[in-house]
């Protein structure tokens, strides 16, 4: 027969498994039409090659940012 401290254990397994499943879903990447930064439309190539991926800047803004050292 089990015990408190098996039914405890047993409901956190089923708790942090629900956790990391849910930790391992994948969000939707974002993608804006308009850059965050300027304000001018993000080309279609551009998310479209980011497919799977944020896009929220134009190419421009994305070297300025990574050059500033806070590239996304």
């Amino acid at each position: 027969m089990a015990d408190n401290a098996d039914r405890a254990a047993d409901e956190y397994a089923v708790h942090e498994h629900a956790r990391e499943a849910t930790r391992n879903a994948a969000a939707a990447p974002v993608h804006r039409l308009g850059c965050d930064e300027c304000g001018e439309p993000i080309p279609l190539a551009r998310r479209e090659a980011l497919a799977g991926h944020d896009c929220l800047t134009c190419i421009d803004c994305q070297v300025l940012l990574e050059r500033k050292g806070g590239g996304r």
